[in-house]
């Protein structure tokens, strides 16, 4: 899966180059958009979904120029470096059952990325992050029917060949990329099939309703829960331990005077014990 030092135009993607040896059944197999630069693979997919574009429509970009993260946030999207991409899906599953997509989307970019020799974390609710610095988001978006959902884009980030002079200086101690702790380039083609067969895998797990699967799993990765957090909501600030996931993908957070809260969404920052007692 590894690239010979500074081949990276072997390395690009096209249509071709990702169904050549794609082993999924339907994701990626029937409309590739591949971009050289796209403002966000989540917008352009979005726009394909309304014109009716099928489910397992694929967008890739080389670059972003406006790479969408949460919360509005951007994503630095350099050429050539990162894996950027965007994937249609119409379930046929209730409203609900939404928020614990983006477990089943976490669980599917963790596995991809253990199969190419490292062990990822997943920080609730979808920062992945390689000892403990961040490689990598995810972006779920929804368009809900009246009631079942309409269609889903999966959007997902991950900073594969950047070198460390390549991030900008305030992200170089809190970033970091496949390439940095693998110790050789990554093969952004290959990454890009083996995360369409686990989302197609776990998508699949995801409307069969099977919940406790994707929690368990989850739960392999996860280096959120038993730590103390502080949580930014839209009106207020938590702080307590990340106690457990419900169901439903909900954090429970139990703060210092042993209320327990439900975070259905929110910044969640990993704190210091002695945070706790100075909050």
């Amino acid at each position: 899966m590894s690239l010979p030092p500074d081949r990276r135009s072997i390395d690009r993607l096209s249509p071709h180059a990702v169904k050549q040896c794609l082993r999924t059944g339907w994701l990626g197999q029937r409309t590739i958009k591949c971009f050289d630069t796209v403002e966000s693979t989540s917008t352009e997919a979005n726009s394909l979904a309304k014109e009716g574009a099928p489910e397992g429509t694929l967008v890739v970009a080389d670059c972003q120029t406006k790479g969408r993260g949460r919360l509005g946030r951007s994503w630095l999207s350099p050429p050539g470096t990162g894996l950027y991409f965007s994937v249609i899906l119409r379930p046929d599953c209730p409203r609900d059952w939404f928020p614990r997509f983006t477990l089943a989307a976490g669980v599917s970019a963790a596995l991809a990325i253990e199969q190419i020799g490292m062990r990822p974390q997943l920080k609730w609710p979808n920062d992945i992050l390689i000892a403990g610095r961040k490689v990598g988001g995810i972006l779920t978006e929804v368009v809900f029917g009246k009631r079942r959902m309409g269609f889903v884009i999966l959007g997902i980030g991950i900073n594969v060949n950047t070198k460390l002079d390549e991030f900008p200086v305030s992200f170089r101690n809190l970033a970091t990329s496949l390439r940095l702790n693998l110790g050789k380039p990554v093969s952004r083609v290959h990454l890009l099939q083996g995360l369409l067969q686990q989302i197609e895998q776990w998508y699949e797990v995801f409307c069969t309703g099977a919940v406790e699967t994707i929690l368990e799993t989850w739960c392999e990765f996860d280096t959120t829960l038993g730590r103390l957090v502080e949580v930014f909501l839209p009106d207020r600030r938590l702080v307590g331990i990340a106690e457990a996931l419900e169901p439903d993908g909900t954090l429970l957070v139990r703060d210092k005077r042993g209320c327990l809260h439900r975070v259905v969404a929110g910044d969640v920052v990993h704190c210091r014990p002695e945070y706790l007692d100075s909050s």
